[in-house]
């Protein structure tokens, strides 16, 4: 049963997606990502974001700082904080915090990669535009993502799966998004990337439905861990 756990997310995931039925959005999503090691089991990484309209305006302005301890490959406790801009209607525009915390486990099969991540997130949202108001949501999130190693090639495909379980106090605890992923990351070196990816996300349970499509670009750089400084005995 545990096994067939990422198939039955994947596959549910995917079937909500193609049965989902709403108003259609354009986005572009870029970003850039710095990991710096302090050790081997220990890293923080930092990362800005901006999404564009199919309009070329602004829809999300992100920073965010992860911070992530390696115990075991199937234990990575993770806590991250994001802030964050994103707008609505032409005039009203928004300020969060999101605090999160989870766990992420990886298992490689050959050639194949296989990461589940399991993150609960506490936001503070501040509306502005029509009004002033501050906003709480708590939510519940389970990704899988499969990478494949083509072989005799830098290029590594991969198709990624992600449900949201809204938690929040004040709303019924049901389904409030789901994503589906798909694309490829081309490595310049050990320590730099580059992924594209194709994304198709839908809100669920919501009096106005709309569904995503979403073009990213990422830029990936990791620093060389620092190595153990040698102790003299004398």
């Amino acid at each position: 049963m545990i096994r067939n756990k990422p198939a039955l997310l994947f596959a549910s995931t995917l079937l909500i997606v193609t049965q989902a039925s709403s108003q259609v959005a354009r986005t572009l999503w870029s970003g850039a990502e710095l990991q710096l090691p302090f050790s081997k089991a220990f890293r923080v990484t930092f990362s800005p974001e901006l999404r564009l309209t199919d309009e070329k305006r602004i829809d999300d302005f992100i920073l965010e700082a992860e911070a992530q301890l390696r115990i075991h490959k199937l234990l990575q406790p993770t806590i991250s904080y994001r802030y964050y801009r994103f707008y609505d209607d032409p005039g009203e525009y928004f300020n969060g915090q999101r605090l999160g915390a989870g766990i992420n486990s990886s298992v490689e099969l050959g050639r194949i990669k296989l990461t589940n991540r399991i993150y609960y997130f506490h936001r503070l949202i501040n509306r502005y535009g029509y009004g002033y108001s501050i906003e709480t949501r708590r939510q519940l999130r389970e990704g899988i993502k499969i990478t494949y190693n083509i072989r005799r090639t830098k290029l590594e495909p991969f198709v990624q799966a992600e449900i949201y379980y809204d938690i929040s106090p004040d709303r019924n605890h049901e389904f409030s998004r789901v994503r589906i992923r798909t694309g490829l990351e081309y490595p310049f070196s050990k320590r730099s990337s580059i992924d594209l990816f194709f994304q198709i996300q839908d809100k669920l349970n919501t009096s106005n439905p709309l569904r995503t499509y979403t073009i990213g670009i990422f830029y990936n750089q990791k620093l060389p861990t620092p190595k153990p400084k040698s102790v003299d005995i004398e």
